[in-house]
């Protein structure tokens, strides 16, 4: 048998692991800090629950793993974890509103792979339901600005509004049968030649005039919305450019503006979105494409509940894989080991020491093949041991020992009842 992964599947030995694990740590503790709770949902969904909302031919669904159980039902690997979430929030009647959760697990889609896109690949989302204002928007994208900060990547946010792009795309006189399509097509303005751009939009009917037209329409700055449209009949395009002034209000306030650019092309791709989406990109262009990305979907969790009462919804998702391609750029010296005791005929004395150390939360790791000493400081520079102690019968008898920080090459002696205060600082 030939050993190889799946493409767009990989295994990530330690070294890479302590990195997406400081990431998700990081995402985690931010996550919290804003009020959002924990929750987890299946891998496996029923595949009616995964294709809801999607028009027939939609992108999405040609990249959804599907398979069947035993009991011949259909069913698909979870593509992302906002449809589970709004199944969450469909079957659990006794929810206090807003709430805000947050889940960190993998999906799986079966689609091009490219630095930063896998095909098995982790999801660190979150969403708020029950709040419908531009307040919760801009709080989203500090939190998401902040929080790349603070992994130590700066990022340029593009954002827009579908109200807007569907009354564009009306205001033309497109049927409203082709809106879907044509705002995918839109979507792909800033990443397609002009041509091809053209040539997809002449593919599902639009005529030449329209196409001039319609792309007209999407070369214009917010000022110039606001000036052509002051007096619109058009709801969609009021609502749309109201929502992105009152955003703009908050960024501004904020001081975050100047992070952001109004893209009158940006979809997010998905159907799912009714207001504000917004993405966001690596400022020095280590990846290309977004690294993370959400928006607001007021319909799908009220389709789903079908109660007569609205759940207006808000959601931002990280990706952990084009987080992590790009941090892994950086070089990487973190560790999960704090000591290394080499015993020299001090077994049972460096066992009893590891276990009074690991009691106060060091991490110890006690080398036990009786490797030579040489082989063992090789060891801990290779793996990115922080210190090394070799402790042998006088370390012992004087209760004091010698530890090497790995990174300095500095030593220092020190009584082995201080070792626990030592690693505190």
């Amino acid at each position: 048998m030939k050993l190889l992964n799946l493409k767009g599947t990989f295994d990530f030995l330690p070294k890479d692991q302590v990195l997406r694990n400081k990431i998700i740590n990081t995402l985690r503790t931010n996550f919290e800090k804003y009020g959002y709770l924990p929750i987890e949902t299946p891998i496996l969904n029923y595949y009616d629950l995964l294709a809801y909302k999607y028009d027939k031919d939609a992108e999405i669904l040609s990249e959804i793993y599907k398979l069947k159980d035993q009991g011949d039902r259909n069913l698909g690997l979870r593509y992302d974890l906002t449809v589970p979430f709004c199944k969450v929030i469909g079957m659990t009647h006794d929810l206090r509103l807003p709430f805000r959760r947050y889940e960190i697990g993998k999906v799986f889609r079966n689609g091009p792979v490219k630095l930063g896109r896998t095909r098995e690949f982790y999801q660190c989302d979150i969403d708020v339901v029950g709040i419908d204002n531009r307040m919760i928007e801009a709080e989203q994208i500090l939190m998401a600005i902040n929080i790349y900060k603070e992994l130590g990547i700066d990022v340029v946010v593009k954002y827009n509004n579908r109200k807007l792009m569907t009354g564009l795309i009306k205001e033309v006189g497109i049927s409203d049968n082709l809106v879907s399509k044509v705002i995918s097509i839109i979507d792909k303005l800033e990443k397609i030649s002009h041509e091809e751009l053209v040539k997809n939009l002449e593919d599902i009917g639009l005529t030449e005039e329209e196409i001039k037209n319609l792309l007209l329409y999407f070369e214009y700055d917010f000022k110039t919305y606001l000036e052509k449209f002051k007096e619109t009949s058009n709801q969609d395009i009021k609502e749309g450019l109201e929502e992105i002034q009152e955003l703009n209000s908050y960024l501004e306030a904020l001081d975050i503006k100047k992070n952001c650019i109004f893209t009158p092309s940006l979809a997010r791709g998905l159907t799912i979105y009714t207001g504000v989406v917004f993405e966001f990109y690596d400022k020095e262009a280590r990846i290309t494409s977004a690294i993370g990305g959400g928006g607001r979907y007021n319909k799908i969790i009220t389709d789903f509940m079908d109660n007569g009462s609205l759940y207006p919804a808000i959601g931002l998702s990280f990706g952990l894989e084009p987080i992590f391609v790009i941090l892994n750029q950086k070089e990487n010296k973190e560790s999960l080991i704090d000591l290394y005791l080499v015993p020299l005929d001090t077994n049972i004395e460096c066992m009893k020491l590891a276990t009074i150390l690991r009691d106060k939360g060091v991490r110890v790791l006690i080398e036990m093949n009786k490797k030579k000493v040489g082989k063992c400081f090789e060891y801990a520079e290779h793996e990115n041991i922080n210190y090394i102690s070799v402790i042998g019968s006088q370390e012992i008898e004087t209760q004091v020992v010698r530890i090497k920080n790995m990174q300095t090459k500095e030593e220092t002696e020190i009584n082995i009842k201080e070792l626990p205060d030592f690693f505190k600082k």
